[in-house]
């Protein structure tokens, strides 16, 4: 983790009020604007902290559609807490299919297992 005692007092409060937009859930734009804050001056003081390396760069940059017709090898995953599955025992891992089929498993499976059931291999079984 950067430290933050080489930031300036302005920096610090910027990165305060960054860090409590993102926990409100809010853009920074929206923020500002509901704490009479100048908006342009939290942007101003963006760059100076992803320089120190205390932000990463900007979520505009990062989420922009990539320009190639190569699809992605990567698969979106979201991490939520644990939840009971339709059996009513705990879930550790489910996969969801495009088709809409799912796989609840109560662990983790191997990786192998794993990447053969999302390739649609036929060797898939446990």
């Amino acid at each position: 983790m950067p430290r933050t005692e080489s930031l300036t007092e302005r920096e610090q409060q910027a990165l305060d009020h960054m860090a409590k937009a993102q926990e409100l859930g809010i853009t920074l734009k929206e923020y500002a604007a509901s704490f009479g804050l100048n908006v342009q001056h939290l942007y101003q003081l963006r760059k100076p902290l992803v320089r120190k390396g205390v932000l990463g760069p900007s979520r505009s940059l990062a989420s922009e559609p990539r320009k190639t017709d190569k699809p992605s090898a990567f698969l979106p995953v979201r991490i939520v807490s644990a939840v009971p599955g339709r059996s009513g025992t705990p879930v550790a891992c489910r996969l969801l299919h495009p088709s809409g089929w799912v796989i609840e498993c109560g662990d983790f499976p191997p990786a192998t297992w794993m990447a053969a059931v999302l390739a649609g291999g036929a060797r898939a079984t446990t």
